[in-house]
């Protein structure tokens, strides 16, 4: 919404439910946030519909999947937006194990949109035959995803201050950012980083649909040898969420499904000059252009030891 206001071209507003503390949280950015409904519930479909009346678009983007959301009005927006108020939709579809949910739904999401964004190149070949029965005949446009978080400079003056901010002492500083979802591969770092050497941050909240995947996670972290040697840092702010990539010796994100463009997590950290550890599916070994480690998807004694190997390496941003 940021960098679409900045063009000067058009006038952006964000739908979203309400959330205390938000504020004027778009203004400062250039477009406008509108707060109508409650939840993503199906009930609040009116109050979205009557937002976006009144808020005349041109054109309504729908994302989905996304983490947050709590209902199915992401899947009704798209159709009511364009068979009751004859507007045009664009469709981004992040996630490909998502999309296979909620069929009947989604093939009315999916055939309401005028134009339907992906951000893998090889989306089709990810999903099941349904899917595919779903988009054949229809262009995906391919964009990449980019990072969410703003570069910080990495001064001496900062890293005492993110490590004093987890009393981390001396010990390498090794980062987990992103979502606490099972499939992100959390509890992973936990045989990775050794707390007898390293100090563990892992940045990133507890959401409903996933909470007892973190409930796990922290009650790793309260472990007698972590006890000491981790800090679950929760949701923070994009630009302290940065402070900690870029003041990391390593950022580790160990997803079981491997990683790649698509996810924002790893164009975060290399935005900083961090040392990545990730794991792929397509790519393996060491990247020195990217300073990223691709390791074997559930790969921890691979992974341990590119730690062991790379750890504070930096590159320039």
């Amino acid at each position: 919404a940021r960098a679409l206001a900045a063009t000067g071209e058009m006038d952006v507003a964000v739908l979203t439910s309400r959330l205390e503390g938000r504020g004027d949280a778009g203004q400062s950015a250039g477009f406008e946030v509108l707060e109508p409904i409650s939840s993503w519930s199906a009930s609040q479909l009116g109050p979205a519909l009557e937002a976006a009346r009144s808020w005349k678009p041109d054109i309504v983007h729908v994302q989905h999947p996304s983490q947050g959301y709590d209902g199915p009005l992401p899947l009704l927006l798209g159709p009511a937006v364009r068979w009751r108020l004859g507007l045009p939709v664009g469709l981004t579809l992040h996630e490909p194990v998502g999309v296979n949910l909620d069929l009947p739904w989604m093939t009315a999401s999916v055939r309401s949109a005028n134009a339907i964004v992906v951000v893998r190149h090889t989306f089709r070949a990810l999903v099941n035959w349904k899917v595919r029965w779903m988009i054949a005949g229809m262009d995906l446009c391919f964009i990449p995803n980019a990072t969410t978080l703003p570069q910080v400079e990495r001064t001496p003056a900062l890293m005492r201050a993110v490590r004093d901010r987890y009393n981390a002492g001396a010990r390498p500083l090794v980062a987990y950012f992103g979502f606490v979802y099972p499939s992100r591969g959390v509890h992973q770092l936990f045989q990775i980083a050794d707390p007898r050497r390293h100090y563990l941050v892992i940045v990133g909240g507890k959401l409903d649909e996933a909470a007892a995947y973190h409930d796990e996670v922290s009650a790793l972290a309260q472990q007698d040898n972590w006890k000491s040697a981790c800090t679950m840092a929760g949701f923070l702010p994009g630009e302290q969420a940065a402070e900690v990539l870029a003041c990391a010796d390593a950022v580790v994100l160990s997803f079981l499904g491997g990683g790649g463009s698509w996810n924002t997590s790893i164009h975060g950290a290399r935005l900083q000059g961090t040392f990545v550890l990730t794991t792929s599916r397509e790519a393996r070994g060491y990247d020195r252009e990217q300073n990223v480690y691709y390791a074997e998807p559930g790969g921890v004694a691979e992974m341990r030891q590119a730690l062991a190997r790379h750890l504070g390496t930096r590159q320039a941003p």
